[in-house]
């Protein structure tokens, strides 16, 4: 997937373009979700993906996910929670 593969996916939920940063290969996205601001991160090199989002009873996490394909970016898009036994997460 190519950068402009991402951000048109990305702008198909409604993320919106935060970041792109060239010399280390992330593009960010940003939205509101449950009134607090949720973020992605995608290291396009690699394709490991990060979530940094406000979990319920954990507060502001973020979760990885590496090796990420075109579907389950589309699945990340759509719910930046969803798990996919492919990361893992900290606080």
């Amino acid at each position: 997937m190519n950068d402009q593969q991402l951000i048109n996916m990305a702008k198909q939920h409604d993320w919106i373009l935060h970041d792109i940063q060239e010399n280390i290969g992330l593009i960010s996205f940003v939205k509101i979700i449950d009134n607090d601001q949720a973020r992605i991160n995608v290291y396009i090199t690699k394709m490991t993906v990060g979530s940094c989002i406000n979990h319920p009873s954990k507060g502001k996490t973020q979760l990885f996910r590496k090796n990420v394909d075109q579907k389950l970016m589309n699945k990340i898009f759509k719910n930046p929670r969803i798990h996919t036994c492919k990361g893992y997460h900290t606080k």
